[in-house]
């Protein structure tokens, strides 16, 4: 069977092609082909997106498009290794070798002058989720945002986590696309906006009351933790997702801003809220002097976080208060504010060639995700490695040291006796210890080979660490075991370890530390030191279920 050529060359044509015809007329030139169909029907696609790929340090692509039979061809290809892909809008992508997008694809070698026609890729559709959302009588509610979330950890906390997202139509309508296979939460919640006055009639003299749509959970809840999961597979379509908000009354909330001891007036005071959630928001009201009250109007029920901030003297102060606000309101709120400190600290390097790689600043971000006013709290490290971040406020701070020396890691951070590069830094009032900083040149390294019955397999290698840091993501390490089932891990954190060897692996599994339960047996513990490790034979784990984590064997 002959195939049309469609090629579009784009860097592999001038770089390639050059140095093929530099090493001159001997070298014959092969060719890749194919068709595209349909998993479900067979029925060739036409217009699809076929990507060939270089295997090399910096790859070179081209790209073609099948025509109506489905057809793709790329001539003119010098002997090598090549990886190829296929992409069809309302399809999940494919890769030559493998049959799921979290299996790591295969590699066609090609030899001088060889014909491969007979490729055939069979795409499915992507996988779905759809339904409608209503009020209670029934109407259609359009503007809701539906989104598909996921049980995970973030800073040592059980939480959900963002997903695949969509807005409701005219009719109510959403759906949502492209869901790789995991087991999902779906929630409804309408983005703040304009409360809605729902009553027909009203006495004269009396205050319309404002209405606001809450966030729901499938199927019909409004607590995360009573949320039904939906566990979703490939290709799949899941109807009938519905969604049936009620509209509640949204309260005014007041409260007032409690001035630190010693100051009496601020400066410039503020007062914002910030809403936990599917929809997570912030927003502000006004302040009123001297007395320091304020007043939110119609606050939907929900989680929120109350963050008073204010200046005296040029020091900024800063306090917080969460609070639960249902239909009925809330109790007076008072937030208390807390006097900044200086926190003071050093930063060190050490291993080979130490002395090329001074650090140059340490910055702090807010951990809680809520908002901070002013500038970014930052110093510049002294020569002597020490430094000094003026009027911190009390809070969770995150610590961006740098740079780390390259090929080099961070090995310890520590407020006092707090290990703070595993736990959270909390700062208030009282907080005198200093913060040490500790970089090493030298991270650890390792390598190995995964093998299927003594054969080498390509798989997703994850180095996870010892139990008591599973809840630590920037632990972890994941890299791909190529054709010769051959693997390279660079910058990891000298410690305790345990591999992996994964034939399926959905990226987003390692921000649920218990994805590896099931799996722990089959683990190889390492501990990492310094530089080069002793290589590990690993043995390829088979997933047999679609949401990666439940179920599991060794072969």
């Amino acid at each position: 069977m002959s195939f049309p050529f469609f090629r579009v060359w784009v860097s592999l044509s001038v770089c390639g092609f050059a140095a093929a015809q530099a090493r001159g007329p001997a070298l014959s030139f092969g060719t890749i082909a194919g068709m595209v169909v349909d998993a479900g029907n067979n029925s060739p696609i036409r217009r699809a997106v076929v990507t060939l790929s270089t295997i090399e340090p910096h790859p070179q692509d081209a790209v073609a498009w099948t025509d109506g039979n489905g057809r793709f061809a790329f001539g003119y290809l010098p002997p090598g290794h090549y990886e190829l892909r296929v992409n069809k809008g309302g399809f999940q992508t494919v890769q030559y070798g493998t049959d799921s997008p979290r299996r790591p694809p295969g590699t066609i070698s090609l030899a001088a002058g060889e014909i491969r026609s007979d490729l055939v890729f069979r795409l499915q559709q992507v996988t779905t989720i759809v339904g409608t959302v209503t009020d209670e009588q029934g109407d259609p509610l359009a503007r809701v945002s539906v989104s598909a979330m996921h049980w995970g950890w973030q800073r040592q906390k059980r939480q959900l986590l963002p997903g695949p997202g969509a807005m409701t139509d005219a009719n109510g309508h959403y759906r949502l696309n492209g869901m790789p296979p995991a087991s999902y939460v779906v929630v409804a919640s309408r983005p703040l906006g304009p409360p809605l006055p729902v009553r027909s009639e009203i006495a004269a003299g009396e205050t319309q009351r404002a209405y606001a749509y809450g966030t729901q959970y499938y199927p019909g809840t409004d607590r995360a933790d009573s949320a039904t999961l939906l566990s979703v597979e490939a290709g799949h379509e899941y109807p009938n997702i519905d969604f049936h908000l009620a509209a509640r009354p949204c309260p005014s909330v007041q409260g007032k801003i409690i001035l630190p001891p010693g100051i009496t007036m601020l400066e410039q005071a503020s007062i914002g809220v910030f809403r936990d959630g599917p929809n997570r928001a912030n927003f502000g009201a006004g302040v009123s002097q001297p007395d320091f009250l304020f007043r939110f109007d119609q606050l939907e029920p929900g989680s929120y976080t109350f963050i008073a901030q204010g200046t005296a003297g040029g020091k900024r102060y800063r306090g917080t208060q969460s609070i639960e606000i249902t239909s009925e309101g809330a109790p007076e709120i008072s937030v208390a504010l807390k006097a900044p400190v200086d926190l003071t600290g050093t930063v060190t390097v050490a291993g080979p060639d130490a002395a090329k790689y001074p650090p140059t600043t340490v910055s702090l971000v807010t951990g809680d995700g809520t908002p901070m006013n002013g500038p970014q709290l930052r110093a510049t490290v002294n020569k002597d490695g020490s430094f000094v971040i003026r009027d911190v406020p009390p809070g969770v701070w995150d610590i961006n040291p740098g740079p780390v020396p390259p090929g080099g890691y961070i090995k310890s951070m520590r407020l006092g006796d707090q290990d703070v590069l595993t736990e959270e830094m909390v700062i208030d009032s009282s907080t005198q210890a200093p913060l040490k900083i500790d970089f090493g040149t030298k991270a650890a390294q390792v390598q190995g080979d995964v093998t299927r019955n003594g054969q080498p397999v390509r798989s997703t290698v994850v180095l996870a660490p010892e139990q008591r840091y599973r809840h630590v993501m920037s632990f972890y390490r994941t890299v791909a075991a190529d054709a010769t089932g051959h693997f390279e891990i660079k910058n990891a954190v000298p410690g305790r370890y345990q591999l992996f060897a994964f034939d399926e692996f959905e990226p987003q599994s390692i921000q649920n530390p218990e994805f590896l339960k099931p799996f722990e047996q089959a683990g190889v513990a390492v501990t990492l030191r310094e530089g080069d490790n002793t290589p590990q034979t690993l043995s390829v784990i088979a997933t047999a279920s679609p949401t990666l984590g439940i179920t599991g064997g060794v072969q």
